[in-house]
């Protein structure tokens, strides 16, 4: 319902919605696993992480008009959330609830913004179906666009994209 067809998929650009796989979730990193290198107690001179990075799937979320190439001035970073599975994103009772915070419905008081659910299908590795989680959003500079290119392996419909003006 929400993906496109294999046959208009397209491979030479980043567009919102686009899921890429085994990206580096740069937000991941806990400050308590941080190891400073330093000569004095001011002066940190670098630093090493304790933990291995985490590796996740993610979405594209900037605006598909500010990272198109074509765009030059305002292509500056790319800003993406990670996608996890469903049943790990939530309690079972209330993946439903999650599921249903996609549907816009203004007559109702309730508006969620932290989750957006990705429904299964035969690429996404979340048999449930995924969750884009906004809540931990990162972006990446412009010179990483043609390696997170090579990471695109599926795209969500335009219906969702926001169109540029």
């Amino acid at each position: 319902m929400y993906y496109i067809d294999d046959e208009t998929f397209d491979t030479n650009s980043l567009i919102q919605g686009d899921i890429l796989s085994n990206i580096h979730l740069l937000g991941a990193i806990h400050f308590g696993i941080i190891n400073y290198i330093t000569t004095s107690s001011e002066d940190k001179k670098g630093w090493n992480v304790s933990k291995p990075p985490d590796f996740a799937d993610a979405m594209v979320l900037s605006h598909s008009c500010e990272i198109s190439l074509e765009n030059k001035t305002k292509l500056t970073s790319i800003i993406l959330a990670p996608i996890r599975d469903i049943n790990s994103a939530t309690a079972p009772e209330k993946i439903s609830e999650l599921i249903e915070t996609n549907i816009i419905d203004t007559s109702s008081e309730k508006s969620y913004l932290k989750y957006f659910y990705v429904e299964p299908n035969n690429k996404l590795k979340y048999i449930a179906g995924g969750v884009v989680d906004f809540s931990k959003c990162f972006s990446i500079r412009k010179n990483s666009y043609d390696f997170i290119l090579q990471k695109k392996y599926y795209k969500l419909n335009q219906k969702l994209e926001i169109k540029c003006h």
